[in-house]
C-alpha cells in the first residue's frame, strides 16, 4: 500500500511482481514454506480517462486558447474551436477536407480520418474509425462563421484540408495532442481535458438540451444505442437541435 500510495499502482504491481518471484525461487528452495505474496489483493491499475469540460468552464477555456500565442503560431485555435463545438474525433477533424464542408447548409460530412501507416508516414484515409463514424452534422452557427473566415484566409494547403499545418501538410494525430496538452499546462488547465474530453463535453450538452441517446450518438458517430437502430436507421445526418444546443454553450 504505500508504494502504491507514494509512486503509483504501476509500481506497486511492478515491486508485488519482482518480490513474488524472489518468495517463488524461496519457496522451491524450501528456505520459507510458502510464498506469501500469493495471498495478496490483486493490485488494480485504473487507466486515466478524458475529463469532460464543465459546461461553465468552456467559453472560458476557448477564450484562454484564442489568447495563447503559440497554439495562434501552430494555427490551432480554429482546431480546438472545430472539436470543442463538435465532438469530432482529432483524426476525424484532421482529416476533414474543404469538400466536405457546406457553408451554406452550415453542415460538415465527416468521412475520413488521419492514420499513420507504417513506410508511408501520414494518410488521409476515406472512411472514418467505425462505420457509425460517418456522417453529416449540422454546425454551431459560430463555427459556420468560423470555417467561413478561415475559407477566405486560405493558405497552402497541399491536400484541400480544413486544418493542416502551417506549411499545407497533413497533421499528425499524436502530435497535435501533444502541442495541446503543451498549451494545457501554460493555460493552467487540467490534464484531463484532451481532445476526446470535448467529446463527452459536447455529449453531456446535447444531454442537457433534451436531445436523445440516438440523436446524441449519431452526431458524435457513435454505434446506434441498440442493434437495430444500428443496422437499419440512418446515421448521417446530425439534426439541427444538436448544433442549436452547442451554439447556446459555445457563446
Amino acid at each position: 500500500d504505500a508504494v502504491k500510495i507514494e509512486h503509483g499502482a504501476g509500481a506497486a504491481k511492478m515491486a508485488r511482481s519482482v518480490l513474488g518471484g524472489m518468495l517463488a525461487l524461496a519457496t522451491r528452495s524450501d528456505a520459507i514454506k510458502h510464498n506469501p505474496v500469493r495471498e495478496l489483493s490483486t493490485i488494480e491499475i485504473r487507466a486515466k480517462g478524458a475529463t469532460a469540460v464543465p459546461l461553465a468552464e468552456l467559453p472560458g477555456l476557448l477564450a484562454a486558447a484564442r489568447g495563447d500565442e503559440r497554439l495562434r503560431e501552430l494555427d490551432m485555435v480554429d482546431l480546438i474551436e472545430f472539436v470543442a463545438g463538435t465532438g469530432a474525433r482529432i483524426s476525424e477533424a484532421l482529416g476533414l477536407a474543404w469538400e466536405d464542408v457546406d457553408l451554406e447548409a452550415g453542415t460538415v460530412t465527416i468521412c475520413a480520418n488521419v492514420v499513420r501507416v507504417p513506410r508511408q508516414g501520414l494518410i488521409r484515409q476515406t472512411q472514418t474509425k467505425t462505420i457509425a463514424g460517418a456522417r453529416r452534422i449540422s454546425l454551431p452557427r459560430g463555427l459556420v462563421g468560423i470555417l467561413g473566415d478561415r475559407r477566405v484566409r486560405g493558405g497552402p494547403n497541399t491536400h484541400g484540408l480544413v486544418f493542416p499545418t502551417v506549411v499545407g501538410n497533413i497533421r499528425d494525430p499524436r502530435n497535435t495532442s501533444r502541442d495541446w496538452a503543451d498549451a494545457r499546462k501554460r493555460l493552467g488547465l487540467a490534464d484531463g481535458y484532451t481532445f476526446h474530453a470535448f467529446r463527452k463535453t459536447v455529449a453531456t450538452a446535447l444531454d442537457q438540451a433534451g436531445l436523445s441517446a440516438r440523436d446524441i450518438a449519431e452526431y458524435l458517430g457513435h454505434a446506434d444505442p441498440s442493434l437495430t437502430q444500428s443496422v437499419y436507421m440512418s446515421k448521417t445526418v446530425g439534426g439541427s437541435r444538436a448544433a442549436d444546443a452547442l451554439d447556446g454553450v459555445l457563446n
